[in-house]
């Protein structure tokens, strides 16, 4: 198929007013950008609703309140606490010429460690997160602590003379390209075009109102492609300086080493890259769920297996960080009672419509090679469009026995963006030989290194401080969350999300490169540590166990947004 003269003209001249547009943005003093980052917060509150409503949409169904609500949440909540934290860190920049310093200590490992989250009394307070904390480990070769390194003493972008990269939006949340974005604008100094992916084209034209005062000022535009072939002209276009995207490890490497496996083992080997500019990207994971041996009480099991159902069903599972693999020990005498948990909350928890472009055809791919897994059916949530195909049941798959070769493992190695879970018990006797042990197949048996999530309750880490500790640094996933799924997190507004800082490169990308959603500009992350406790309000419940009402959660963003005044502007959001 090739691209018609229009739709290259369309991305010829939107290349063309953002190169012109993009040495101006390295010099333009942070008090405009910071006027113009507050213009975009204050336009989320304003088409909260709509937002929601457009995600829903596209998600299946708009008349489901619990569906828009969800929308709602992750449209406006995420970006709007990034959004605040990040101008609070431009504003310290144009004041003193320096982010202020983060409140840090060395692990005894002799990394560098931060504390992102709790740090105001607002924080320490919240409804949203009470509890959370949140810690940064930097890479073991940084010695010190360093933040804004990309803006000089005056504000003005120092690490380079201006560039313009190309943003390859997610198919699953909208959110994600627009807060992107705005990374690259605010963390990178760069200039962006948005290439929404087609699935999320209506949100993103419901999304530009908000972003309308960057539009506006040139510095960044949203290009509207729908063939691989257009989207190739924008990548490989000589204007383009870089490229971030949000998707999964085979359209990475199509786009960096060519359409074929012919052509990316050739460009591999001679060192040839199609692609030939810089590329960060965020690719998803088998994402694992640990619990290790312990006598939990039952509000703590039931905690925990709603939060486990969570991490699962979410956007009929199809998320970077849904729960994938359920990781438990042999020797757990509740292990059964917690399955039963998990399975009942299940049963409450109504079934999404799968709209997703391919999760039949996974879905169906998982049953295939698995087809002894358990079937746990639920109401189903009715769609108000056309979709391919029916309602997705949940699928458990419980392996008798760890596989001899787990990199053969279909389950430990395929991405399925379905609703399933594989549980495994590891033969270990106790919590330390279990921790170890958890970790070990965690990081060595699973593909990517995305996020993770491990159960510590109060009581184990007091019994045995030094296996836990050592358990959550040595994991090897860019956010380790600790009694939560890692999406909450997200709320904070402060915890990066991207794969563990290890040794992956372009030829073997993994879960990704670099990280995003760093607004207190700390350079060299290599992961974030989460944390919340074990059965408090900021572990997630399905919204079957706890719905939110339309004007609660209208309320709830209008305070995000912008406090009390948001609060009150929140009765007239469309």
């Amino acid at each position: 198929m090739t691209v018609s003269t229009d739709v290259k003209q369309s991305i010829q001249s939107a290349l063309e007013e953002l190169t012109a547009k993009k040495k101006e943005w390295t010099q333009l003093p942070l008090e405009k950008k910071i006027e113009l980052l507050d213009a975009v917060r204050l336009r989320l509150d304003d088409h909260m609703v709509t937002l929601g409503r457009a995600g829903a949409r596209m998600k299946g169904s708009d008349e489901d309140e619990t569906l828009v609500v969800g929308e709602m949440l992750t449209a406006v909540a995420v970006p709007a606490t990034y959004i605040h934290r990040l101008g609070g860190s431009l504003r310290q920049l144009a004041a003193s010429g320096k982010v202020a310093p983060l409140p840090g200590r060395t692990a005894p490992s002799g990394q560098k460690v931060v504390q992102v989250y709790p740090l105001t009394w607002a924080d320490r307070n919240s409804l949203l997160q009470p509890g959370a904390t949140a810690e940064l480990y930097l890479r073991p070769d940084q010695a010190e602590v360093r933040q804004g390194l990309v803006y000089g003493p005056d504000g003005k972008v120092q690490e380079h003379g201006g560039r313009l990269c190309a943003v390859l939006g997610a198919g699953n949340h909208g959110f994600l390209a627009l807060k992107d974005a705005l990374v690259c604008l605010y963390e990178r100094g760069e200039v962006a075009v948005i290439k929404p992916h087609p699935a999320q084209s209506e949100w993103h034209h419901a999304a530009e109102y908000a972003l309308q005062p960057l539009i506006e000022a040139g510095y960044l535009r949203n290009l509207y492609l729908d063939s691989p072939e257009a989207t190739r002209e924008l990548l490989y276009h000589p204007l383009v300086d870089c490229v971030h995207m949000t998707g999964g490890t085979a359209t990475h490497d199509a786009i960096v080493w060519g359409s074929t496996p012919e052509e990316q083992a050739r460009r591999r080997a001679a060192d040839d890259p199609v692609l030939k500019v810089p590329i960060t990207s965020e690719l998803g994971c088998i994402t694992p769920f640990i619990i290790p041996p312990w006598s939990y009480t039952p509000k703590q099991l039931e905690a925990q297996a709603a939060d486990v159902v969570v991490a699962m069903t979410s956007n009929v599972g199809c998320n970077c960080n849904s729960a994938k693999v359920l990781v438990l020990p042999e020797d757990w005498t509740q292990a059964d009672a917690f399955l039963d948990a998990l399975r009942a909350a299940l049963k409450k928890t109504p079934l999404d419509p799968a709209y997703y472009a391919g999760i039949h055809s996974r879905y169906d791919a998982f049953k295939k090679q698995y087809p002894a897994c358990e079937v746990v059916e639920a109401p189903a949530v009715k769609p108000t469009r056309p979709l391919a195909g029916p309602p997705l049941p949940y699928l458990i798959n419980k392996l008798d026995k760890l596989p001899a070769d787990p990199k053969k493992e279909y389950a430990f190695n395929v991405e399925p963006f379905a609703p399933v879970l594989t549980v495994v018990s590891l033969p270990t006797k106790g919590v330390e030989p279990f921790l170890k042990e958890s970790v070990r197949f965690a990081n060595d048996d699973l593909w990517g290194t995305l996020s993770c999530m491990i159960v510590l309750p109060p009581e184990m880490e007091t019994a045995y401080p030094e296996a836990c500790r050592q358990a959550v640094d040595d994991l090897r996933f860019g956010v380790v969350s600790v009694n939560a799924w890692s999406a909450v997190s997200f709320v904070t507004g402060a915890v990066t999300w991207g794969a563990f800082n290890g040794d992956q490169t372009i030829k073997d990308v993994g879960s990704g490169l670099g990280v995003v959603g760093n607004p207190y500009l700390v350079d060299g992350v290599q992961k974030a540590v989460y944390r919340v406790p074990i059965d408090g309000e900021a572990v997630p419940k399905p919204p079957s166990m706890k719905p939110i009402p339309m004007a609660a959660a209208k309320l709830i963003m209008g305070f995000v947004v912008d406090g009390w005044r948001g609060l009150v502007g929140s009765f007239w959001a469309k």
